[in-house]
């Protein structure tokens, strides 16, 4: 999955990011929707994924968008779909990015189906390399599962499998590649720093302190569309 950031002005998959600018009866009435469809625990999904055909397959298939802000720093997120399906509306939402946030899942597994040759994770690295986005963030997800329990043995793993594939898709990985856990259900290492009784090995920075730190690639006003 690829959130792509449009940097908006100096002064916001991440549903959790603007849990805080939707209202409690608002969250309710999702809660509410996702369980009649026997989707309970996708509720959260519905802030950004409005559209009726989403909520019943289950997938982003529109470019959503939505923003937020930091103390300093203004964003637009352009929420891209992951399927396959999808490909040419994630283009279209990539086209228009300064930054691009890649979610990994640490579970077992889901990292794995993504990244295996042919998988969504690869496309989506080469098309946002192809497309501009010169700048990425490698959030590792669902750190919290209990199949992961912010494990460093994890992390590392996916970063070692990473790192090599984001070289040969033409990332400078030194200059303009972060990797970073999270947990996008619990908003940890987002919004602040994570607790060291959750997760003592961890000593870098969260999501918004490496965002209002990005330098945005300039636009050139003359260039082609």
């Amino acid at each position: 999955m690829l959130a792509l950031f449009n940097h908006k002005c100096r002064w916001s998959y991440l549903p959790r990011l603007f849990i805080q600018m939707v209202d409690d009866r608002t969250i309710k009435k999702y809660e509410k929707e996702a369980k009649e469809k026997s989707r309970e625990s996708w509720y959260m999904a519905y802030i950004m994924d409005t559209n009726e055909e989403e909520r019943i397959k289950g997938i982003t298939v529109e470019v959503g968008r939505a923003w937020f802000g930091t103390e300093s720093t203004r964003f637009t997120v352009l929420y891209a779909p992951g399927h396959e399906s999808y490909v040419p509306t994630m283009i279209s939402g990539a086209a228009q990015a300064d930054i691009g946030v890649l979610v990994i899942f640490a579970r077992k597994g889901e990292f794995e189906t993504g990244y295996e040759r042919g998988g969504q994770t690869r496309e989506h690295v080469q098309l946002a390399k192809t497309l501009g986005v010169s700048k990425l963030l490698v959030v590792v997800n669902k750190m919290d599962d209990p199949t992961v329990n912010w494990s460093k043995e994890r992390y590392d793993e996916i970063e070692s499998k990473m790192v090599p594939f984001l070289r040969s898709s033409g990332y400078n990985v030194k200059k303009h590649v972060q990797f970073l856990p999270v947990s996008g259900l619990l908003g940890s290492n987002m919004k602040t720093r994570l607790d060291k009784s959750i997760c003592p090995w961890w000593n870098g920075p969260c999501l918004f302190e490496v965002l209002d730190a990005v330098e945005i690639p300039p636009r050139d006003p003359k260039g082609c569309l």
